[in-house]
């Protein structure tokens, strides 16, 4: 069951401006995540993917608490670092893409549904 939904978009030349300032790009990404976003279109792309699960899942939380890695064949998966977040019983997932000068990021809250037997 869908339980929140969030959607960002962010200018890519204004991430590339604030990249400039050397604590920005730490301030916003794990380390993993830097190693993986070295372009301003990747680490825009993140920052509109932090902001639209942050709007889904409804807490107020630290962009190093949200970490969206990508798998083998370049799916980003969220991996939530705060106590605040159910992982039990939710999972997040995210999509984003870019275009010409923007990033922009959709995520999806899902509850799992306990399912119980008919007797």
């Amino acid at each position: 069951m869908v339980v929140g939904v969030g959607i960002d978009i962010v200018e890519i030349a204004r991430i590339e401006k604030a990249m400039r300032r050397e604590r920005f790009v730490p301030r916003i990404l794990t380390e993993l995540e830097e190693n993986y976003c070295r372009t301003p279109s990747k680490v825009a792309g993140r920052w509109a993917a932090k902001e639209a699960v942050i709007k889904a899942i409804g807490l107020s939380l630290l962009p190093q608490e949200i970490e969206i890695l990508n798998d083998p064949l370049g799916q980003p998966h969220v991996t939530i670092h705060s106590h605040k977040f159910d992982r039990k019983r939710l999972r997040i997932f995210v999509s984003i893409t870019h275009e010409r000068g923007y990033a922009a990021a959709v995520a999806v809250v899902e509850r799992a549904v306990m399912q119980v037997p008919i007797v």
